[in-house]
């Protein structure tokens, strides 16, 4: 990452023409695109939180030359949206959970969704299309699926753009169930994500099954949810992705915890300890150099440490949830 950031500063500083810098980013913005895989190999939470917002600064300047960079929006948009998630949203869990009347941590996931959901428009303006498209193709026989088919390549950078910007939209109802007008949205959101998922069924790393889980599990029946299916699509994501710890905690905190099932969630706090300690061992050197089979895929790594962050806090009032 700090590779690629320092290329890109050499042709700012050494180009003074703005259609000089325009092509300097023009050649290095796909290699920024690429160092977020390095982003996600940082298995330290504390190193996350920490580095990230100056990376996101440095996007927004970035855009400001080169607003219709699809590479660096799809940064924009994954960086702002994994940050809200990962750091935010996951602090105000513990605020939820305590019951405090503390909604900072809350405030600052929906204003990060809000700017991730923004450079979402700013990539479908690119591409010729709007908000009001989507909704419009909702009512159509194509759906949204046949229009994003028709408007965009389907390439990973088109696929990443609407995940997370489907993504970003269906955290902002999720943090505000008490505006109806962004919960009519939701079937849109799934719309999104049906189309992505259907072309890339285990795009980030199970991404796609989590989002079924919690939106089957995460609404009760009377309003079309179905909890027991939920269930079913959370184990089988553990089964054939057992080293993305975060499918566990997901299945925690939207099945186990608003179904009050203590067995759930003990059968998993068993192995999430134990894949806490793993991690606490990873992140010091070992001079054996023995690594374990959960590290193999090292952009696993800040999954795997938000999920333990997560379950850090869920253990610590887990009395009295149960």
């Amino acid at each position: 990452m700090l590779k690629n950031i320092g290329i890109i500063s050499c042709f700012l500083l050494l180009s003074g023409c703005s259609s000089i810098r325009s092509v300097a980013l023009k050649t290095a913005a796909p290699l920024f695109m690429d160092s977020m895989a390095g982003i996600e190999a940082e298995g330290n939470w504390e190193a996350f939180k920490n580095g990230t917002p100056a990376n996101l600064t440095l996007i927004d300047g970035l855009l400001a030359v080169r607003p219709e960079d699809e590479n660096l929006l799809v940064a924009a948009i994954k960086g702002n949206a994994g940050y809200a998630f990962g750091v935010e949203e996951t602090l105000y869990l513990e605020d939820k959970l305590a019951e405090n009347d503390n909604f900072y941590h809350k405030y600052q996931a929906i204003a990060y969704y809000t700017k991730a959901f923004e450079y979402g428009l700013q990539f479908l303006k690119v591409n010729d299309l709007s908000f009001n498209d989507l909704k419009v193709a909702m009512k159509d026989k194509r759906g949204i699926s046949g229009l994003l088919e028709s408007q965009l390549s389907g390439n990973m950078v088109s696929q990443e753009a609407i995940l997370f910007t489907a993504q970003s939209l269906g955290s902002l109802i999720n943090l505000q169930r008490e505006n109806i007008q962004l919960i009519s949205h939701l079937p849109l959101v799934k719309s999104m994500f049906d189309w992505v998922c259907e072309l890339n069924p285990e795009i980030g790393h199970g991404m796609c099954q989590i989002f079924y889980g919690s939106y089957e599990a995460g609404r009760p029946a009377m309003l079309g949810g179905n909890p027991e299916k939920g269930k079913e699509i959370f184990l089988k994501m553990i089964k054939e992705n057992p080293h993305n710890w975060l499918a566990r905690v997901a299945y925690v905190e939207y099945f186990a915890l608003p179904q009050y099932d203590q067995d759930v969630y003990n059968r998993q706090k068993k192995d999430l300890v134990r894949y806490e300690n793993l991690l606490k061992e990873e992140l010091n050197w070992n001079p054996m150099g023995k690594k374990d089979e959960a590290f193999t895929n090292r952009r696993l790594r800040l999954y795997q440490a938000i999920a333990i962050k997560r379950f850090q806090i869920i253990r610590k009032y887990e009395k009295e949830i149960f």
